[in-house]
């Protein structure tokens, strides 16, 4: 798991907090999407973005998968507490896939960021939320 550049992180929150969520995602939910040319774009890595709403209460566990055979997924959780670096991944989930577990600090609202690791990269994707962790995947992404 490869952080983006520390700019990228405060160009998402700014990019994205002026917008809504694309919709609410709760535990045990799986939503079917694409990012497409109309989603914000993220200005420092060019590359498209969604936001989820995720409700989450604090010393939960959860397993955030998001899977897409046209780009290579890439995802990230801001919230509560502020001033923390977000947790985020690449290809936890196998292939170019993400896999995400996080244990939530405190009660509240998080927004799950789907996005790419490839500029500009459209296309279909499946984004679930799981209660529990889950291991990382070992198969390599061979983008």
């Amino acid at each position: 798991m490869e952080p983006r550049r520390g700019i990228g992180i405060l160009v998402v929150v700014l990019a994205l907090a002026q917008g809504r969520p694309r919709g609410t995602i709760a535990v045990g939910d799986t939503v079917r999407d694409s990012l497409t040319r109309r989603d914000p774009v993220l200005p420092a890595e060019s590359t498209y973005a969604q936001e989820w709403r995720l409700r989450g209460r604090a010393g939960e566990t959860v397993t955030i998968d998001l899977a897409s055979t046209a780009f290579d997924a890439y995802v990230f959780l801001l919230g509560p507490p502020a001033g923390t670096a977000p947790p985020q991944d690449d290809d936890s989930g196998g292939r170019c896939n993400a896999r995400l577990t996080v244990r939530f600090p405190a009660t509240g609202d998080y927004l799950i960021v789907t996005t790419s690791r490839e500029r500009r990269a459209t296309g279909a994707f499946t984004l679930t939320v799981t209660a529990g962790p889950k291991p990382a995947a070992l198969a390599p992404c061979t983008r």
